[in-house]
């Protein structure tokens, strides 16, 4: 029996309509969302110098300023650099009497970050650096196993200050970074957490670029999303809490035996009991410059490493988003289909509404980069303006694939610091 050609040509007629159609509205609610936590960060950002400004003519004329006492916590396997990131934090504009650092070892066994370690722990410094190592707290059966969270919790058990800052063994602290994080104290005394950002400590080269464009729209949403009252992330390089409220929430629990997203997990538990009491800094003294990846191969492994957090989110709302992220790609790679099957069937129409559609998301995304490059002052220069559109092509395929990859071998887990680290879904 022939089929009807022309029913046939209605039928793919009327599917690519509907496609079309589907992909708008799922950019149309991305755009939304986006653009809510963009006029978030940006009137908040505004409000927030201004109160401070105020607040630290006041504190002079006082001379009122508070220095609770903060213990850094370090959490660190097979660094080579860590001497770099403890004489930046140990030359904090700080009371040396007011902080220390506990740095927590997670059964590192390679020779050079074995003999920095060595060279930490006898180096006379002007502050208290004391060193846990888990391989004198735990069985040899933990070696291969994730320990960033229990590394945390032992280093917590081990503090008695008000507050613990979090950072990582590849990071380096400006000067004023410890009492940056502290002036949110002065300003809400209830406060109960900082977030903050981060920049690479060097720049150049296309990969490591390409990764500080995504995380400068990544601080935008944070801070955006937190002052929103719905806080989707946080970054465990640069990140203050009570210790007091620590204990409260009973760490990590009941996660702790999850491999990753130790910053969000307690981002969520933290905004459960005390939802008003979290701050983001916008001091560019709070800024933490860290280590980015400079390689691909680096990149997609650490980009895997944190599209894992998705599978053991301890919040739907988040979940959700991060699906609205996922599914927001997949509409763009269906645009730029979209946009060759109506030039190619010459339906401009149709291919004009899907350049609409994707220049919309590349537009908002510019804004959301410059925001968060002009918070952690990352220069970006004319040409990432013309080359945008190129950018989120790139990132478009490469997180459907990243994304598809994970679902996929969900379960099977990934490499990270020489260890097969498990996901169990």
């Amino acid at each position: 029996m022939r089929i009807d050609s022309t029913h046939t040509q209605h039928f793919f007629q009327q599917m690519f309509i509907v496609i079309l159609y589907i992909t708008l509205t799922i950019v149309f609610i991305y755009c939304l969302f986006t653009v809510g936590v963009l006029w978030h960060w940006h009137t908040y950002r505004i409000n927030k110098v201004r109160k401070a400004s105020t607040q630290d003519k006041e504190r002079r004329a006082e001379k009122a300023f508070i220095y609770p006492t903060i213990d850094i916590l370090i959490a660190v396997r097979n660094e080579a650099q860590l001497y770099h990131t403890i004489e930046s934090l140990a030359q904090q504009d700080y009371p040396k009497d007011r902080f220390r650092i506990i740095l927590v070892d997670d059964f590192s066994d390679e020779d050079e970050s074995l003999s920095v370690l060595n060279q930490i722990e006898h180096e006379p410094w002007p502050i208290t650096v004391k060193i846990i190592r888990l391989c004198n707290e735990l069985s040899a059966s933990y070696a291969n196993l994730p320990n960033k969270k229990r590394a945390l919790t032992l280093g917590a058990k081990a503090s008695k200050a008000s507050f613990l800052a979090f950072t990582d063994g590849d990071c380096i602290a400006q000067p004023g970074w410890l009492k940056a994080l502290a002036e949110e104290i002065n300003l809400k005394y209830q406060c109960k957490m900082v977030l903050a950002g981060i920049k690479p400590i060097n720049q150049g080269g296309f990969t490591r670029h390409f990764a500080m464009l995504e995380q400068s729209a990544l601080t935008v949403i944070s801070g955006g999303s937190l002052i929103a009252g719905i806080p989707l992330m946080a970054n465990g390089a640069n990140l203050l809490l009570s210790r007091q409220v620590f204990e409260e929430i009973n760490g990590f629990y009941p996660w702790e035996k999850k491999p990753s997203g130790d910053d969000i997990i307690l981002l969520r538990k933290v905004h459960g009991r005390y939802p008003n009491d979290i701050a983001f800094s916008f001091h560019p003294k709070a800024i933490m410059k860290t280590k980015f990846p400079s390689d691909l191969p680096t990149f997609w492994n650490q980009r895997r490493r944190w599209a894992s957090k998705t599978f053991t989110m301890p919040s739907k709302q988040i979940t959700a988003i991060m699906m609205l992220m996922f599914f927001t790609q997949v509409a763009m790679a269906l645009f730029l289909v979209l946009i060759g099957i109506g030039l190619y069937n010459q339906h401009p129409t149709y291919a004009l509404t899907a350049v609409i559609g994707l220049a919309a998301k590349t537009i908002i995304d510019g804004v959301v980069i410059v925001n968060g490059a002009r918070h952690v002052q990352y220069p970006l220069r004319l040409w990432d303006f013309f080359l945008m559109p190129i950018f989120q092509v790139i990132n478009v395929f490469y997180n459907l694939v990243l994304g598809f990859q994970s679902m996929a071998s969900n379960g099977k887990g990934y490499l990270w610091k020489g260890r097969r680290v498990i996901i169990n879904p």
